[in-house]
């Protein structure tokens, strides 16, 4: 019972960062922009907590700054993707591309080194063992939920990524419901922070967690219930390999690959069969500009 206690709250912390990243990926993807750039945006919000919180002597305030640096880096992403109409894949890779440097030179300026900062202690209340934010993943699908299918913002919301044409004769506001969906994300990417590491940011810490959040979103149907239990699936695979590779008996090099190679598979397996919404990836021209 002991391990399978531990295994249940291991997994839960491992899983919180894709599936908080994944709900982001809903509320982007749901209003028509596709959104790669959950990696880099991860890659800042993780530097972003640890420098707010050593800088504030708190962990609301590193969250505070997380929050900021999430919805500038998705913002980046949204002006360039919705106003300026760029390709959403490039701009998506550029802001992944971009993310990598932003740590390493903030780093390098703020702490005097590349790679790593210095040691955090000022990081979330625990519940059972655990960071508590692990827990609130819970409470926040829930209102993910509640937002997208039972509030008119959630309607258009989603009736600009189905029919961006439709819902502007309808007198929705198509560029801001897209904005509203894209910084939606960079919140989202600032809560993952808060379970990924908070203690000390190391650059790539995030380990293609971002990508693996958009293979979870597809899996599940781009619904955030659905995005949220694939990530859970993600987590305990990685939580597997965490706690047993060593009574495998095969190298670890391969059971490190355990949950790359299921997202592989999931992918290639539901990607064709999966349709998001009808206008994702689909820049929107007002009267057909």
């Amino acid at each position: 019972m002991d391990v399978f206690f531990e295994f249940v709250v291991r997994g839960l912390v491992i899983s919180s960062p894709i599936a908080f990243a994944s709900l982001g990926g809903v509320f982007s993807e749901k209003c028509g922009i596709i959104n790669i750039a959950l990696e880099g945006i991860m890659l800042v919000t993780t530097f972003a907590i640890v420098w707010g919180a050593l800088s504030t002597g708190s962990f609301l305030g590193g969250l505070l700054f997380a929050i900021i640096a999430g919805v500038v880096m998705a913002g980046i992403h949204a002006v360039v993707t919705i106003t300026f109409k760029v390709d959403q894949i490039v701009s998506g890779v550029a802001i992944n591309l971009l993310a990598v440097g932003v740590g390493r030179f903030l780093s390098q300026n703020i702490y005097g080194q590349e790679t790593q900062s210095p040691f955090n202690t000022f990081v979330p209340p625990e519940f059972l063992g655990i960071n508590i934010m692990a827990w609130i993943l819970i409470p926040v699908t829930a209102l993910v939920w509640f937002v997208l299918f039972k509030t008119k913002f959630g309607l258009r919301l989603r009736s600009v990524g189905e029919n961006p044409e439709a819902a502007d004769t309808l007198g929705i506001n198509v560029i801001l419901m897209q904005y509203s969906g894209v910084l939606l994300s960079g919140v989202m990417c600032a809560l993952a922070a808060t379970v990924l590491f908070p203690s000390q940011w190391v650059t790539g810490m995030t380990g293609g967690r971002g990508y693996i959040a958009l293979a979870a979103m597809i899996f599940g149907r781009w619904h955030p219930v659905g995005a949220v239990a694939a990530s859970l699936l993600f987590g305990y695979a990685d939580t597997f390999r965490v706690m047993f590779e060593r009574q495998i008996p095969i190298p670890a090099q391969f059971v490190q690959m355990l949950p790359y190679v299921l997202a592989v598979v999931v992918l290639a397996l539901f990607v064709g069969r999966a349709y998001g919404p009808a206008a994702v990836g689909k820049p929107y021209r007002k009267g057909g500009e």
